[in-house]
């Protein structure tokens, strides 16, 4: 047993030898260009450069140390073949941008310690130090803490109100979560959108449910006192939770005109659901085609005899790229899917004519494809519109859901018996959402100077009589104006004048609404003044702005702060409101590249960390396949048939 226990003794010798130094710990940069061992002998330096050793002793080894440094005639080659490492490392810049990185792309906490992710970095410089997923988790979770702090801040600080929108999730690990985002406009004018909470939420999701985790999320952020409006889609169990919100924001704090203004339906939801009812009556020609795609997708032999069909057309297409397959829970795919195919016609016929198996796609099929995709381009441009996080979204409502309503309205008489039977149906979902418009959103357009009174007389008149014409004009105007009376009466309108008060952090959130493709026929010189019987009125009767490339709506109200006090203080709340809850989808689709088969076991926590925590450094800026992540995602509180 004896003889045993020294073997074991003899053999662990060597690893002795070469243990690795883990004592006190040595400050001096020169000991990166050294690799320190333990030797029976004491304490061993080895220059990572030419492998020349010699004894580590305190500060005495250290002055050895950079003295064969400076001499070290490998080392001196290795800076001139990289320069890079040449650069001053610090290690705090490096974990915080390491962070950084695995926040923005969703990578994995542990990728600080794969090997070839180390390799690389020690490659570009040889003075990295390692770094533990304990380490970068730790901070990850401190930077978290130290934003959630300046968001805090930052809502407790405007002297406006704050907008939300909401929506659920289910991941691959059929988990579902909860989107809770704030939208508002700084004291600085800038428009401001935060993923405040990406929460695991248990079931049952009925209303009840939803309202209790709502105003809990709200009483986290103690901001309930600030809520003006919550936008949402159609869900049976939305309606029934909002009402029990609006009642209990309301008395906190009063809300104007009684939250008459509160629930804001989801303008894209409603949009998608009027033209999936179209494209239940799609055409034979498009379904012909659907399956085209999908045979030429179906394998790489089939992809390279497409390939070789779009060369042999030579100059007769200018198709590149490939063709897209239509995702049937989202139509704008569908719409992209008939647009790229037409760029390529010449090419798919001459594929279908070397293709035995497939129907051919006849001219007269072409031409409904065709009409189909100019029929279904102002519904996408719209979508593109109203799906907007980086500028104000509410003054372009009532413009587009008017030219939707015209559009349909004229699709009676189309020739296209293609696009008369699907804007049939289209028409009656139109008619069963949108019958009566928003009012509050209505008012965006009226607190945008390129437009409005006139420009709205002027949207009515393109569909009804002028008796009608005159009655939705009046009503909209009296809205408004009471609205205004609200504010005038309970609100300090001098705080809006605090707009010299710089917020923490700067916000590139605001980028102008190009409306010129929705209002091109609308001619501001052609309309006369209204005669002023409000305070509203001499606003109103301003000479309107000239529409220009890059018209920011926010900095015009900035400069009129002063004289329109209480209307300013109007268009921060109303034009902060989002008509869509796209930021919560942005908010998926950072959840479905940190949640996915691989990672199927990351907590929760620190789901949400990494999830809110990008939204707070990076905003919504897309990855390049979000949309492709959010193909595949399946919502958890809402059932667009089971609720229309």
């Amino acid at each position: 047993m004896a003889d045993q226990d020294q073997q074991i003794l003899d053999s662990n010798e060597f690893a002795k030898k070469e243990k690795i130094v883990r004592g006190k710990k040595r400050t001096s940069a020169v000991w990166n260009h050294y690799d320190l061992i333990t030797k029976t002998d004491g304490a061993w330096a080895v220059c990572k450069y030419c492998k020349h050793e010699m004894r580590a002793r305190g500060h005495v080894g250290t002055t050895n140390a950079r003295r064969h440094t400076e001499k070290c005639d490998a080392y001196v080659k290795f800076v001139q073949t990289n320069p890079a490492s040449n650069v001053v490392y610090d290690h705090d810049t490096y974990v915080r941008m390491f962070a950084e990185s695995i926040i923005y792309h969703g990578y994995p906490l542990s990728m600080v310690e794969h090997i070839k992710t180390i390799d690389l970095h020690r490659y570009l410089n040889p003075n990295v130090k390692d770094i533990s997923r304990y380490t970068i988790t730790k901070y990850v979770m401190g930077e978290h803490e130290r934003y959630k702090k300046i968001i805090s801040d930052r809502l407790h600080s405007i002297s406006s109100r704050i907008c939300l929108t909401c929506d659920g999730w289910t991941a691959c690990t059929s988990r579902a979560y909860f989107a809770l985002t704030a939208h508002f406009i700084d004291n600085d004018w800038k428009l401001n959108a935060f993923v405040l909470n990406f929460r695991r939420f248990p079931p049952p999701h009925d209303g009840e449910s939803i309202f209790q985790f709502v105003k809990s999320l709200l009483n986290e952020w103690d901001i309930e006192k600030k809520v003006f409006s919550i936008t949402l889609d159609n869900a049976s169990a939305n309606d029934k939770m909002v009402k029990k919100l609006r009642k209990d924001v309301h008395s906190s704090s009063p809300l104007p005109l009684d939250g008459k203004y509160f629930h804001i339906r989801c303008a894209s939801h409603i949009l998608n659901l009027i033209v999936q009812k179209g494209l239940q009556m799609i055409d034979a020609s498009v379904k012909k085609l659907r399956e085209v795609v999908r045979f030429i997708d179906s394998s790489d032999a089939r992809l390279s005899a497409f390939d070789k069909a779009i060369l042999d057309c030579g100059d007769r297409t200018s198709f590149r790229g490939k063709l897209v397959l239509d995702v049937t829970t989202r139509w704008n795919s569908t719409y992209n899917m008939i647009r790229r195919a037409l760029d390529a016609k010449e090419a798919i016929d001459l594929f279908i004519l070397r293709e035995r198996e497939l129907e051919m796609i006849f001219n007269e099929e072409w031409e409904t494809i065709g009409n189909i995709c100019d029929f279904l381009e102002p519904f996408y441009d719209i979508t593109e519109l109203f799906s907007g996080t980086q500028y104000p979204t509410s003054n372009s409502y009532l413009a587009c859901v008017i030219n939707i309503e015209k559009l349909l309205y004229d699709s009676h008489k189309d020739p296209s018996n293609a696009v008369r039977r699907m804007a049939k149906p289209m028409w009656e979902k139109f008619d069963k959402y949108w019958s009566e418009h928003s009012l509050i959103l209505s008012f965006g357009l009226l607190l945008d100077p390129r437009y409005k009174m006139a420009c709205l007389n002027d949207l009515y008149s393109s569909l009804y009589v002028p008796v009608a014409v005159e009655g939705k004009v009046n009503e909209i105007h009296s809205a408004f104006v009471a609205l205004y009376e609200c504010y005038a009466k309970n609100s300090q309108a001098h705080m809006v004048m605090q707009h010299s008060v710089s917020d923490s952090g700067p916000s590139n959130l605001n980028r102008p609404f190009k409306a010129k493709k929705i209002l091109k026929n609308f001619n501001p010189h052609s309309c006369s003044s209204r005669t002023a019987k409000s305070d509203v009125d001499p606003y109103l009767n301003l000479p309107f702005v000239v529409d220009y490339d890059g018209f920011d709506i926010l900095e015009y109200w900035k400069a009129q702060s002063v004289s329109y006090p209480t209307l300013a203080l109007m268009a921060r709340d109303i034009l902060a409101i989002p008509i869509t809850s796209v930021a919560s989808e942005s908010a998926f689709s950072a959840g479905g590249r940190i949640l996915n088969k691989l990672r199927s076991s990351l907590l929760p926590k620190n789901v949400e960390i990494l999830v809110t925590t990008r939204s707070w450094l990076f905003g919504f800026e897309p990855e390049e396949n979000d949309e492709e992540v959010l193909s595949v995602a399946r919502e958890a509180t809402t059932d667009d048939v089971a609720n229309e």
